[in-house]
């Protein structure tokens, strides 16, 4: 047996341009997509974007600032967009066969279906600002609002009416709001020596602003996150540990009110105002070069994300997974009355709680390259080679950051048993005939 599996995609659309004396541009465009992943009343939407830009520098009033002003506008766009990235033929009901009943052949369901399925309709603003000065430096940076309706998920069903766990739909609205800035500068340039270095930062706050059938909370299985109105997708909703009781050595926890408990409950869990959506990231670097030797460097860096660490559920499990190597941290739990820890007595397991809830923020130094070429002068001379350039390069050499586990750099809520980034050293030889 044999399956496939396609999808058309089918676009017209127009766009237009308008440039006064060089100063003043404005472009518009309209659409019309259309998908086979949709029901056949929904699978064409309309979407447009209109956008303004001002050359500041070119204003005569800019006249005497020209010399150290190398390049300056100012821009602002609106404009609608679609998305249709959902599996093929989920707005069709099918039904399969192959199924035995009782001895005999039969057929079943195999998905539910939703003809009114549609597209995902985003809606963003930008503000733009780019900037050059003494052709030294340049500052580009974005300012964004993002309006996100329609938005396709699997939104789940009761087993025992629908046979299924969850069907796509078009559900709820979600915002995103940030910011984006990036440096690029020349710091010296002197002879034959040039040294630069660039900089990028990024900021997004995203904000649930309804989800279905008016409901304003679904906790997500298994993930110990929590999509509510109000609230971030991703931020995690957990049980807060508030450590060991001296006196006996048992685990405490912060019930929903915030008074301490001996009991692991459900409805004591909260919001944390912590994500594994890392709202801060960005990077910088530099690079040196004299006399064909050159040398460049690039960090990366993500701030306020979290992860819940699996691996110390069963490395400190404190006696359940005995079978498990046992961290050296449970040398330090809770052993005779008055003992002053964070671990439990043994026999009182690890818990999915909130002492799993790392900060996975870090700095990374991602690439470091050391490279020489040889001068075209003396190559030129052997009547062979064009080019010729020896180089050294590490990857992932450093990380700095709190989090206990192997790799920090992630995207997922859960870090478990993840093969770190490996560290690469690669020495080579490009050769020009």
């Amino acid at each position: 047996d044999t399956t496939d599996s396609d999808y058309g995609f089918l676009s017209f659309f127009g766009r237009g341009e308008y440039n006064y004396d060089n100063r003043y541009f404005a472009e518009f465009s309209v659409r019309a997509d259309g998908s086979s992943r949709f029901g056949r009343n929904n699978r064409w939407a309309g979407f447009w974007s209109v956008g303004f830009m001002w050359s500041l520098r070119d204003e005569a009033f800019m006249e005497s600032s020209r010399r150290w002003l190398t390049h300056a506008q100012i821009a602002v766009s609106t404009g609608t967009s679609g998305n249709s990235s959902i599996p093929n033929y989920e707005h069709l009901a099918l039904v399969g066969g192959g199924v035995d009943y009782g001895g005999d052949a039969g057929m079943t369901l195999l998905q539910p279906g939703n003809d009114s399925l549609s597209w995902e309709k985003p809606w963003t603003s930008n503000l733009a600002f780019h900037f050059g000065f003494w052709h030294r430096l340049t500052v580009d940076l974005e300012l964004y609002y993002k309006r996100t309706t329609d938005m396709l998920m699997q939104v789940p069903l009761p087993y025992s009416t629908s046979g299924f766990g969850y069907k796509w739909d078009n559900v709820g609205t979600m915002t995103n709001v940030g910011v984006e800035l990036n440096l690029q500068g020349t710091l010296v340039q002197a002879g034959k020596f040039l040294w630069t270095a660039n900089a990028n930062f990024s900021y997004n706050r995203n904000r649930i602003v309804s989800l279905y059938n008016g409901v304003t909370e679904y906790e997500m299985a298994n993930t110990n996150t929590k999509l509510a109105v109000g609230h971030s997708v991703g931020e995690f909703f957990i049980n807060r540990y508030a450590g060991v009781n001296p006196a006996n050595g048992d685990a405490l926890w912060l019930d929903k009110d915030g008074n301490i408990t001996n009991e692991l409950r459900d409805e004591d869990k909260v919001f944390m105002g912590k994500s594994y959506i890392a709202p801060w990231q960005g990077g910088f670097g530099t690079a040196l070069s004299w006399n064909g030797l050159s040398f460049s460097a690039q960090f990366a860096w993500v701030a306020n994300r979290w992860m819940l660490n699996n691996d110390r559920y069963f490395d400190e499990s404190n006696g359940r997974f005995m079978d498990y190597n046992q961290s050296a941290r449970l040398l330090d739990r809770w052993k005779q009355p008055g003992d002053i820890t964070d671990i439990p007595r043994h026999g009182v397991y690890t818990e999915f709680d909130s002492r799993l809830l790392e900060d996975a923020s870090f700095l990374r130094l991602k690439n470091v390259m050391l490279s020489y070429s040889f001068p075209e002068q003396m190559l030129r001379k052997s009547k062979v080679f064009q080019g010729l350039r020896i180089y050294a390069q590490v990857q992932n050499p450093f990380t700095f950051t709190k989090f206990s586990g192997l790799d920090p750099e992630g995207t997922a809520n859960v870090y478990q048993a993840q093969y770190p980034m490996a560290r690469q050293y690669t020495f080579g030889l490009d050769i020009t005939f």
